[in-house]
């Protein structure tokens, strides 16, 4: 794994896939538990995302430079950002809101 600086080159590939995946699991999160609060879809989308980034870090499937710290905090700030900027798009919002849905009907047959 080759480190310029704080990120590693791993970073620009792994960091969409997380942004990807905090967006998936915030709207699924916030259609199990009802979630309609803007500031509170806003702060899960922040918790899964700082999560996944701590998750993928601490699994070793990305590694950042010294000081290590800055880098899973930026990871972080960019994974949760990112996810709450993409789940606010409504053609977004509106897909993972549909996935859900069908889900739920195959659920209750």
């Amino acid at each position: 794994m080759e480190i310029n600086g704080i990120f590693s080159e791993e970073f620009w590939y792994i960091a969409p896939i997380l942004v990807a995946l905090t967006t998936a699991l915030t709207g699924v999160i916030n259609q199990v538990f009802g979630v309609s609060k803007g500031t509170v879809k806003q702060l899960i989308s922040w918790a899964v995302g700082a999560a996944t980034a701590v998750g993928a870090w601490g699994l070793g499937v990305i590694g950042f430079g010294d000081p290590e710290w800055l880098g899973v905090v930026c990871l972080c700030v960019v994974v949760g950002l990112s996810s709450n900027g993409f789940y606010d798009i409504p053609t977004i919002h509106n897909f993972i809101d549909k996935w859900f849905s069908v889900l739920d009907v195959k659920k209750s047959e």
